[in-house]
C-alpha cells in the first residue's frame, strides 16, 4: 500500500452513528478484533481485554450506560476494551487497540463510533468484569446506514494547533 494511499484512509475515517440492520461476519469481526490485538502498547505488557457483544439485547442494555450511546443497539456489534485498574497509562494503549480496530473497520467497509460507558460500575456488573478491570473504551460497528451526503470534515488548522519547540512558539509562515 502506497503512503498516500495509508493517509487517505486516515484522512477519511469517519464515526458512523447510524448502523444498517445487517450482521458482520465472524471472519471480518476476527480481522477487526485482531487489528487490536495487534496494537502497540508499554513495555509490550498487552493489558486489554476484549468483551466482544452481538446480541441485540446486550447491544440495547449496554446503551443504557451511556449518555451518548443511544446508536449502540442498531450496531452489528460492539467492542468493550477493559484495562487493569491499577495504571493509567493502560488508558493509552487501550486507545491505540480502538483506534487500530476502527481504522480496519473503515479499510473493511464498515463504520464504528467509540462510547463512553458513563455508568461503569453498572456496566461491569451487566458484563461480569472482574473488580481489578476498569472498562476504558466501547466501540459500536456494523454496516454505515446511508444517509444525506456527509458534510466536510472540520478540523482547527495545524498553525492554531502546532507549537514549536516550547508551548506557544507558533510556526514561521
Amino acid at each position: 500500500m502506497k503512503d498516500d494511499q495509508c493517509l487517505r484512509i486516515v484522512y477519511s475515517k469517519r464515526e458512523t452513528r447510524e448502523f444498517l440492520d445487517k450482521p458482520v461476519d465472524m471472519e471480518t469481526i476476527s480481522k477487526i478484533l485482531e487489528a487490536g490485538r495487534r496494537a502497540g502498547s508499554a513495555k509490550n505488557r498487552q493489558p486489554w481485554q476484549f468483551i466482544l457483544i452481538r446480541d441485540k439485547e446486550n447491544l440495547q442494555k449496554l446503551s443504557e450506560y451511556g449518555q451518548f450511546a443511544q446508536h449502540l443497539p442498531s450496531a452489528a456489534f460492539a467492542v468493550v476494551i477493559t484495562i487493569p485498574d491499577t495504571y493509567f497509562q493502560d488508558r493509552f494503549d487501550a486507545g491505540r487497540a480502538a483506534q487500530n480496530m476502527m481504522l480496519a473497520a473503515h479499510i473493511l467497509g464498515l463504520g464504528s463510533c467509540p462510547i463512553t460507558l458513563h455508568s461503569e460500575e453498572k456496566a461491569k456488573h451487566y458484563l461480569n468484569i472482574p473488580g481489578d478491570q476498569r472498562i476504558a473504551i466501547c466501540i459500536a460497528f456494523g454496516h454505515p446506514k446511508p444517509s444525506k451526503p456527509l458534510g466536510k470534515i472540520i478540523r482547527k488548522p495545524l498553525q492554531e494547533i502546532l507549537h514549536i519547540e516550547k508551548y506557544g512558539d507558533q510556526p514561521k509562515s
